[in-house]
């Protein structure tokens, strides 16, 4: 059974995404969108799978009546894709703005974010992060890389390199990130699981507390 127009609009709305959003996200393209949300067309099943799909990685599921909502909270969450890395930021903010705490980062390419993010919607959440006065920032990169896009609320020490990959963790409130950047995709898996991101806070904390500060 595929997904009706109607559907369709009702999750787009949950992700705040417009069709021409949804058309960049899934490939398809916006006439095609536009045609099956009037009616004037149907969608092949490989297109109907590619839509499903895509809206069940955002963690939406549909309803009776034409309806879409988010799916009850699990443990764990898979995110994917631009939308997906945005959905992943507005929880770090929304969970930081609630309970504060530390945030630990590992394995980071900040040309990453900025990436799967956009600059315009980095320096968004960066300006909303600044006034919270409840959390401190600890981020480890790559030796020698120079980029620091969290440096006004953040402290960086670098790794080596043969200890540096594209694979990265992020720990905050109770919950632990695991994201892994690829050539053509990202990837986050947010566990929500207080034992396992007080372990890797940590194990980060204690090679934290032996690397020497940049510059020093």
């Amino acid at each position: 059974m595929g997904i009706t127009p109607a559907q369709i609009r009702a999750a787009a709305a949950l992700l705040n995404m417009t069709q021409k959003d949804l058309s960049e996200a899934t490939g398809i393209t916006r006439a095609n969108l536009s045609k099956f949300d009037k009616g004037q067309t149907t969608f092949r099943v490989d297109t109907m799978a590619r839509l499903t799909d895509f809206f069940d990685n955002n963690n939406i599921q549909f309803t009776a009546n034409n309806g879409a909502e988010f799916k009850p909270k699990q443990d764990i969450l898979k995110l994917y894709g631009h939308h997906g890395f945005v959905t992943f930021m507005d929880d770090v903010y929304e969970t930081i703005k609630e309970k504060g705490g530390e945030i630990c980062v590992s394995n980071v390419n900040e040309r990453n974010w900025i990436r799967w993010m956009t600059n315009e919607l980095y320096k968004q959440h960066a300006e909303r992060m600044k006034p919270l006065r409840n959390f401190s920032f600890k981020i480890f990169i790559e030796e020698d890389d120079d980029f620091f896009i969290a440096s006004e609320f953040g402290e960086y020490k670098h790794i080596p390199t043969d200890f540096f990959n594209e694979q990265s963790f992020y720990v905050y409130g109770d919950k632990l990130a695991l994201i892994a950047f690829e050539e053509h995709d990202v990837r986050i898996h947010i566990i929500h699981n207080p034992g396992w991101a007080q372990s890797f806070r940590r194990l980060f904390n204690y090679a934290w507390q032996h690397t020497p500060k940049i510059g020093a």
